[in-house]
């Protein structure tokens, strides 16, 4: 529905508006939006004021891999075409399919609220038609050292001043994993990575990003 702003859903305190080349999930001052970039859909997350672009005032940003050059075995980020969106009872959810040869990619990304924050979970899965090494999902986190409380294998986790006394999560379940490294002074890069199953011909990656707002007074 190009150029419609569906109502906020009632039963779960998010909002999700749809434009021609956008798809904006909302909840708590924490917004997730899927933009077009050429032919793909790009991703990010910003927290703040919804009056902010999602685009100046990026928090985290998908890093998108390059078909051309990366090696076909190792996936920086899967790549998706396609958006659409798809009812659940207690959520939002959005289906992502796309295709970056040799590999097929498909994605549930389902927005759900609770008492203490909102929770994106991605399922991710790869079917591929030739040996998969790595299968991850790379952001760039514009935060630094300063604001990192949590950097274990299954979770890290900032706070601090721009995140305005709330919590920002990006964790993995076992088997999958995150990782995080450095891109700057006030910058990280994490990525989740899957456990992969060389016998199998379709891979799956299963991670979630959480913001838990700071409590009033």
């Amino acid at each position: 529905m190009s150029g419609d702003s569906l109502p906020s859903v009632a039963q779960t305190g998010l909002t999700y508006v749809e434009t021609e080349d956008r798809r904006t999930i909302a909840a708590l001052g924490f917004r997730l939006s899927f933009f077009r970039v050429g032919e793909r859909w790009s991703h990010a997350l910003a927290v703040g004021p919804e009056s902010r672009s999602p685009l100046t005032e990026t928090l985290a940003e998908v890093v998108e891999g390059d078909p051309d050059r990366d090696d076909r075995t190792r996936v920086v980020s899967p790549a998706y075409q396609e958006v659409q969106e798809h009812a659940v009872p207690d959520g939002i959810c959005l289906l992502l399919t796309g295709q970056s040869t040799p590999h097929h990619f498909s994605a549930v990304v389902t927005a759900r609220l609770d008492a203490e924050g909102v929770t994106i979970e991605f399922d991710v899965a790869d079917r591929c038609r030739e040996p998969v090494v790595t299968l991850g999902a790379m952001y760039l986190v514009r935060l630094g050292s300063s604001d990192l409380i949590d950097a274990g294998t299954g979770r890290i986790a900032w706070e601090g001043d721009a995140l305005g006394a709330g919590r920002l999560e990006f964790a993995a379940d076992d088997p999958a994993s995150v990782s995080l490294s450095e891109a700057g002074r006030r910058a990280s890069r994490v990525q989740a990575l899957a456990r992969i199953v060389p016998t199998e011909r379709t891979q799956r990656l299963l991670y979630r990003w959480r913001w838990s707002p700071a409590a009033p007074g």
